[in-house]
Parts: structure tokens; sequence; C-alpha cells
């Protein structure tokens, strides 16, 4: 599947006169007046039609070809196409760019989007900084691609609460779907990643190589949804955890993790943990560090555990075991959900993705190469 980029030209940039023609021949594509693949009135019918210049009908008939509604066969006149856009283009949107309000699993999701292994005639635009800043580039790009019929979905990396009530979620009849929590949002198709079972597995793994006394590293922005889950699953499994074991570190200094490690280390024996559970990847890279300037091993000296979405976006010992969510089959199954809506079959308000292993994952992964 390919990445597209955006087409230059955008409505509100566009002469009103051939704004008119763009919006009527897309309304009559859409609606089917004009059936795909069938050929289209003569640019002579069209002109008078719209009471407009050869000039005026040629820009608007470029910029139609351009986006992929039309397609000009020489002397055998201009059809048609049989895969319009708004069939076959699909928005990603993030809420942040790759310089800034970024993470591990925004990395993944922008990584995987070019490997996906769907319909050959598929596209994907991918939407930088979408957080309700009217100002940003892709924020204008994203209202006018909706407007003008040229995505066949649009999928929400995140909640997009920010933009809520926006052209971006409102506006268009464009099937929406967005990774949420277990509260889902009624106008979205959700997709619910399932983090609890993702922490269980974790956990489970701990306890499986005789880990009794668990430590937490976590960011500072899950922790207080995240703690209450992890305590009672270690209740459950009849283990510690020490309040000083738990390290809420921020994700834009997850360097300070290998600080907090080393200290660790400086304790005395019975005061370290023998397993340590990373909530996000995030920190994962800065935690494996600290274990090793202090001249630790894994799993000799301390057992590890770490959320991940995969593929893994950082360098990792195979010594820590990998816990989460194979992003290739969120994306996937986010597209075959829009793709149901387009072929007007009844889709699900949400869906639920269960967590992996990196040996699950792998597995998977290597079957569909």
């Amino acid at each position: 599947m390919a990445v597209e980029m955006h087409t230059k030209k955008e409505l509100g940039r566009i002469p009103e006169k051939r704004r008119g023609i763009l919006r009527a021949i897309t309304g009559k594509i859409v609606s089917g007046e004009w059936p795909l693949g069938e050929k289209i009135p003569n640019r002579v019918t069209i002109e008078k039609t719209f009471n407009a210049s050869s000039v005026t009908v040629q820009r608007a008939m470029e910029l139609l070809t351009a986006d992929g509604f039309l397609e000009p066969r020489g002397r055998s006149g201009t059809f048609v196409s049989k895969n319009p856009p708004y069939l076959h283009n699909y928005a990603i949107v993030f809420h942040g760019t790759p310089k800034r309000n970024w993470s591990a699993f925004l990395e993944s999701i922008a990584s995987e989007a070019g490997k996906l292994k769907l319909d050959v005639r598929s596209r994907i635009r991918c939407y930088y900084e979408i957080n309700g800043d009217p100002r940003a580039e892709d924020y204008g790009r994203l209202i006018s691609d909706i407007r003008a019929h040229r995505l066949a979905g649009i999928f929400f990396t995140t909640n997009p609460y920010q933009v809520a009530g926006t052209p971006i979620t409102d506006e268009g009849d464009i099937p929406r779907v967005a990774i949420t929590n277990s509260k889902a949002n009624i106008k979205l198709s959700n997709v619910i990643l399932d983090g609890e079972s993702v922490v269980e597995m974790g956990v489970n793994y701990l306890i499986g190589k005789g880990c009794r006394k668990i430590g937490l590293f976590v960011t500072t922005q899950q922790a207080n949804g995240f703690l209450p889950h992890f305590k009672r699953i270690l209740s459950e499994k009849k283990c510690i955890c020490r309040d000083e074991w738990i390290q809420p570190v921020h994700i834009a200094s997850p360097w300070s993790a290998v600080n907090v490690v080393k200290l660790l280390f400086k304790l005395d024996k019975k005061d370290i943990p023998d397993g340590i559970y990373i909530a996000d990847d995030n920190l994962t890279a800065s935690v494996i560090e600290g274990i090793k300037a202090s001249g630790k091993g894994i799993p000799g000296d301390i057992v590890v555990s770490s959320h991940s979405n995969f593929p893994a976006t950082f360098d990792y010992p195979k010594s820590v075991k990998l816990f989460g969510f194979n992003i290739n089959e969120v994306l996937r199954k986010s597209i075959q959900l829009m793709g149901m809506r387009n072929k007007d079959q009844k889709i699900p308000p949400s869906i639920k993705i269960k967590a992996c292993s990196d040996d699950e994952f792998e597995k998977a992964y290597s079957s569909q190469e």
C-alpha cells in the first residue's frame, strides 16, 4: 500500500467558478449519477452546462484527473475512474509530528502505514498536528480533502476529542475509526487496545521466572490510570511492589530512568526487586541502559518484561520479554472497518485488539511476508 503525498491544489485557493465545477462533477460521481467507468459528457457540453470557458473547464478536469476521479483516454474521451479516491484513499491522523508530541506508538504506526499489504488500489495519506489548532498546515488540508470527497475513511491514532465538533469529525458521510479506550465514542468505530491484557501478560512472565518482588517504570502521563489495575494484579498474584519501586518517568525525559535504575541497584539486595515491568516502550531502552550501567545482567540479576508496539522501535536484548500490539494488525483491521462501511456493510461500534508477545508477533509477521 502506498503512502501518498497531498494534492497541491486546495479548494480554498481555487477560483469560485472552477470550484463550482469541481463540486458539481464530484457530486455526480459520488452520488452515482455518473457511474464508475462510464464516459462523461464532452468538454463542449460541460462548458455550456456551467457557462464556463474552455480554460476553466480544462483546469477543473486536470484537478479531477490528478485527484483520481477522471481518466482521460485520448480521442475516446474522458471516463469516470473505476477506482475513485472516495473509495480507496485513507487518512491517518496524528495529533503531533515526529518533531513534537511524538511517541514510540505513533512512530510504529507511521512506519507500518507504508508496509500494509492490502488492495493495490488503496492509498494512505498522513496528516500531522491535528490537535485543534486551525493554523496547522495539515488541518486545512484534511478539511479540504473531506469536502472534496478525496477520502474513503479517516483513522485517528488517538481519541480525537481535540477536534470534536469540527468538520474533521462531523462533516461528510465518511467512515471514521479511532483508537480509544473502553469508553467508546458513539460517533466513531472504536478500535480498543486491550491494555489490561498486556499488563497481565507482562506480570505473569515475571512470576513464571520466579519473581515475587516486582518494580514498575511508568510514564507520569499514564501513572494515575495505570496503578490501580497494576496493584490489583500483583495482589491477586501474591506479589510485592513497594511504593519506592514504582517510578513514574516523564515521556519527554526517558533518560532519567537510567539514573533511577542506577540508584535502585545501590540499595541492599533485600530492598531491590527481582523483576521489573516497564509499562511504556518509550522508557524501555533507558531502563535497559540503566541496568547495564549498573553492571547488572538480564535475567541473571533482574528479570525484565516490557510493553511494546510491534515491530519494536528500539533495540533490546532477547533476554527482555516484550508484550503489546501488532500495529500492522491494528491498521489493517481499522481500514477493513472503513471498507465495510463503504460497501454498505454493517460494522460494529467497536472492536478489541488483543495483546501478543514478541514471539507471537514474529510468527504472525513472518507468515505475512
